[in-house]
């Protein structure tokens, strides 16, 4: 099935005149007409510009004037975005297809599972009629069986949010290269880098080798002309269902001591949604910028685990009493006990900033207080929660915890 493409045009030049205007008598004029063909549109602004220069004892006029007309396309694409149905990269999916939709491309949804699952009742996919009503299309399946499920409709392009290994991702990925997709994106985890000594994580950094979506990348590369693929880290948004942010705002409403980890100096990366879905449709539309490369999906700053925690207390507009503690002292494991890694992991967007043009809008301290606002507004300020883990570390390092 061929796409339509709709563009729109502008044509820049400068021409020097020999015409001469005196300075009292200053002078622009402006021709612009515009057309409309079928699904394309196209513009045409010519714009004189005439310069005079004066000073205290004459008057100068100089035989210049600049004719402008600027030019601009951008080809409206067919996008399938295979997104799975769990876990913190199921809000990427979200914000990617209405960002796509705002811009004017067509986008089909395939969620991983069945509609009527108890899954699809949490964020972000009970919110999916946002996307419909946006224009777009969702449907659910197996994406093993992509093809059928599409119904045999063609796309120009092809995220797959979902797997995490080649045996996930190579059908997808078989069955777009044969249907003629002309781009395959994939997200994948900034999770792939090895800990390193010289923070923070670039492009182009040792990764390791045997981790899953590596070796999904490395048979993008072998099988794909034009792909992409986004590593992002902690994710924060208007309809996430996986506890970041949230961690700290149950134990600063409660009152509660805040268990970190270590010195609590150590840097991380929280970005916005908004920011990884602005990334990737700058991938979309400027596909050849983008082909061939690996991008760190994140926001451009870091934050240190307390500095998180503090920002958080701001927030919710309560203080914040940090703790912070050795996990095999007090004989935790700290993946169970703590959100985030407990050493630096954080990595910097720098090839989506040169190779894309684009920029990050992140503000943690804002994003956090419309989060906590979310937070109170579904009752889990008032939830019961345990907090076994937490008391066993406060245990060991004789904290007091007010009942």
């Amino acid at each position: 099935m061929a796409t339509t493409a709709s563009s729109s045009s502008t044509v820049l030049f400068s021409a020097s005149s020999s015409n001469l205007l005196p300075v009292s008598h200053p002078s622009t004029s402006r021709l612009s007409f515009s057309s409309s063909l079928s699904s394309s549109s196209s513009s045409l602004s010519i714009s004189p510009t005439f310069l005079s220069h004066t000073s205290s004892t004459s008057r100068h006029f100089v035989n210049h004037s600049a004719f402008t007309i600027s030019a601009s396309s951008v080809e409206k694409k067919k996008v399938l975005i295979v997104n799975t149905n769990s876990g913190g990269h199921a809000i990427i999916g979200f914000y990617f297809a209405k960002e796509l939709l705002g811009a004017g491309h067509s986008v089909t949804v395939l969620t991983v599972g069945e509609e009527g699952s108890d899954k699809m009742k949490k964020t972000p996919f009970n919110r999916f009629s946002e996307i419909v009503s946006a224009g777009g299309r969702t449907v659910w399946g197996n994406p093993s069986e992509v093809g059928s499920v599409v119904g045999g409709e063609v796309f120009d392009v092809v995220l797959d949010n979902n797997g995490k290994d080649l045996e996930t991702v190579r059908p997808v990925i078989d069955w777009a290269k044969s249907s003629g997709v002309k781009q395959f994106l994939f997200i994948s985890s900034a999770g792939i880098y090895k800990p390193a000594d010289e923070p923070p994580h670039v492009e182009g950094d040792v990764v390791k080798a045997d981790a899953g979506h590596v070796v999904v990348e490395k048979y993008l590369e072998e099988t794909f002309g034009s792909w992409a693929a986004f590593r992002p880290q902690y994710i924060i948004g208007s309809g996430n269902n996986k506890d970041c942010e949230e961690w700290f705002f149950d134990r600063i409403v409660r009152d509660r001591p805040v268990p970190i980890p270590g010195s609590g100096l150590q840097l991380s990366n929280i970005s916005h949604a908004r920011d990884l879905s602005s990334m990737l449709t700058l991938a979309v539309e400027k596909p050849e910028a983008a082909k061939g490369s690996i991008f760190n999906c994140v926001s451009d700053r870091a934050v240190t685990l307390d500095g998180i925690t503090k920002l958080c207390a701001q927030a919710a507009g309560r203080p914040a009493n940090i703790v912070h503690y050795d996990p095999k002292a007090v004989g935790v494991d700290a993946k169970k006990a703590f959100p985030f890694r407990t050493y630096h992991f954080y990595a910097e967007p720098r090839a989506a900033k040169s190779k894309l043009g684009w920029e990050s809008t992140t503000n943690l301290p804002e994003d956090l207080k419309e989060r906590f606002q979310e937070y109170v507004k579904i009752g889990r300020d008032k939830k019961s929660i345990k907090f076994e883990v937490d008391d066993k570390i406060l245990e060991a390092l004789k904290v007091p915890v007010s009942v």
